[in-house]
């Protein structure tokens, strides 16, 4: 007897411990600033508090079945029975504050006015980029909730896909590296990856490069196959910004050589070196000659083939050869993923092109960077077009940082707020 009942007062000690926990986790206040709440518009703070609260109430829920489970009987059974429970309780509490973490570590990354601002340009950019495709095919694109953290690339947590407590994530949460806030083309990369997600059109690309490419070999065509989502991305981030996420992805990926000529079987991103050329030939494609030319050749200057050994150099040869097939197949195809249209048609990379963005500009005159009007219209152009002009690398790079920084905080500050 003595053992059951040391037994049920240790049930019931874990038991509490893990109510009182997520009874805290229930309090949102607690975990977000009232400012990083408001750095986020109104629409996606009602999605997200509403699926913490039913996340959180799922475990409230256990943890109160276990306490009146363990209030019914002190039976050996019954004891086993609530050990088990007690098991499962602590697992549903620690996915629930993992996904709850994850989302609030990303709202609290909005730490000044100026900072939130910049980060809410980022989320009308994803958002605006994946309508552009979407729409047209009768879908609605997911919110995005944007956060600034270290590191070199960006990345995603899709909008869809089942979170650690098994809830399906209400928002699309995407990392905007610190070195790349103000040359954000890579979030343009990471919302390819949620349309290809959305439309399927990751599997139906690698059928594509599979057996289109089989002229130039079984392991091209399969190396090709294999990177398809990475390839996917890399064509929806070219056709909204041209040359500016080409020389942005340039300078991402450029390490040492054995970083830049690696190959890892089940890496789901290209060798690297053949990753920029495919980009710089989608300019060639579209634009043909510019200063795409000049970064590809500084590019294989600083990692000649001919004076390295590594043993991933005869794919990477062959592959070469097969890049303007590779580019045709990603942009000019039609799949079904577009109801038969390929994504250029959809979307065309002429208006992210040298052309079309001169003559934005031209038109638009100074206004194109200070008028609201302009900038919410026109801003995955800005984009490009700002990119561009420091893809060139000349100039007064340092003003156009700035400027890129005033009408992203301009964009930021033209939604409405909390």
């Amino acid at each position: 007897m003595y053992a059951i009942e040391s037994i049920n007062r240790s049930l019931t000690r874990q038991v509490n411990h893990w109510f009182m926990a997520a009874t805290r986790l229930s309090v949102i206040e607690n975990l977000a600033s009232a400012n990083a709440w408001q750095g986020i518009d109104h629409a996606m703070e009602t999605l997200l508090k509403e699926s913490f609260r039913q996340s959180i109430e799922e475990v409230l829920a256990f943890a109160t079945a276990l306490k009146n489970q363990l209030e019914n009987g002190a039976e050996q059974e019954n004891m086993r029975s609530v050990k088990r429970g007690l098991l499962q309780l602590r697992d549903k509490y620690l996915k629930a504050e993992e996904t709850i973490q994850f989302y609030t570590v990303a709202i609290n990354s909005r730490t000044t006015p100026r900072l939130a601002a910049l980060l809410r340009a980022c989320d009308i950019l994803c958002i605006k980029s994946m309508q552009e495709l979407l729409e047209p095919l009768g879908r609605k694109a997911p919110l995005v909730l944007t956060y600034v953290d270290k590191g070199v690339g960006a990345s995603i947590l899709k909008a869809g896909l089942k979170l650690w407590d098994g809830r399906i994530s209400p928002v699309a949460a995407i990392k905007v590296t610190q070195h790349n806030l103000y040359r954000p083309t890579a979030i343009i990369h990471e919302t390819g990856h949620q349309v290809a997600h959305m439309l399927n059109w990751n599997e139906e690309l690698a059928q594509a490069l599979q057996t289109k490419l089989v002229d130039y070999g079984d392991d091209v065509s399969s190396a090709f196959s294999s990177w398809s989502s990475e390839m996917a991305a890399d064509a929806f981030a070219f056709v909204h910004t041209g040359f500016a996420a080409v020389a942005a992805l340039s300078d991402v990926v450029s390490g040492t050589p054995g970083a830049v000529f690696a190959y890892h079987a089940h890496d789901p991103h290209p060798i690297s070196y053949l990753r920029v050329l495919m980009n710089v030939t989608m300019c060639r494609e579209f634009y043909g000659s510019g200063p795409w030319d000049d970064l590809a050749e500084a590019f294989q200057n600083d990692y000649d083939l001919d004076l390295v050994s590594h043993s991933s150099i005869p794919l990477i040869r062959k592959c070469v050869a097969a890049l303007p097939d590779v580019v045709r197949i990603l942009l000019k195809m039609n799949y079904r993923a577009f109801d038969g249209k390929a994504l250029a048609e959809i979307i065309n990379p002429n208006r992210a092109g040298p052309l079309e963005l001169n003559k934005l500009e031209y038109l638009a005159g100074p206004a194109l960077f200070t008028s609201h009007a302009w900038i919410w219209k026109e801003s995955l152009r800005l984009l490009a077009l700002n990119g561009y002009k420091i893809g060139l690398g000349t100039g007064d790079l340092q003003s156009l940082y700035k400027q890129q920084e005033d009408w992203m905080i301009k964009l930021g500050f033209a939604i409405e707020l909390n």
